[in-house]
């Protein structure tokens, strides 16, 4: 499972790492990634959350759902395209 580590980096660093990576992984099929941004003022918690709100290929795990929750991580769910599809997009 991919970690997207965005803890101790400046805000704009972090989201244009983090939207880098959530595409990487998208575009690898892979299921799940974790977003560690640690725990701090939750600047980086608060974008990230945003980021992935914006994308329509992902979502936030209900913590819930996470059988031990982590307040320094997110846990994100991807649906990648079949495979067809995919290959459509890497042409």
């Amino acid at each position: 499972m991919r970690e997207i580590h965005i803890r101790r980096m400046s805000y704009s660093d972090a989201r244009m790492k983090l939207e880098n990576e959530l595409n990487d992984a998208f575009m690898q099929s892979e299921r799940r990634v974790h977003i560690v941004h640690g725990i701090g003022q939750g600047k980086l918690k608060a974008m990230a959350i945003k980021v992935v709100n914006e994308y329509d290929f992902c979502s936030l795990v209900a913590e819930e759902y996470i059988l031990r929750p982590n307040p320094g991580v997110l846990v994100v769910d991807l649906f990648p395209p079949d495979r067809a599809t995919m290959r459509m997009y890497r042409a």
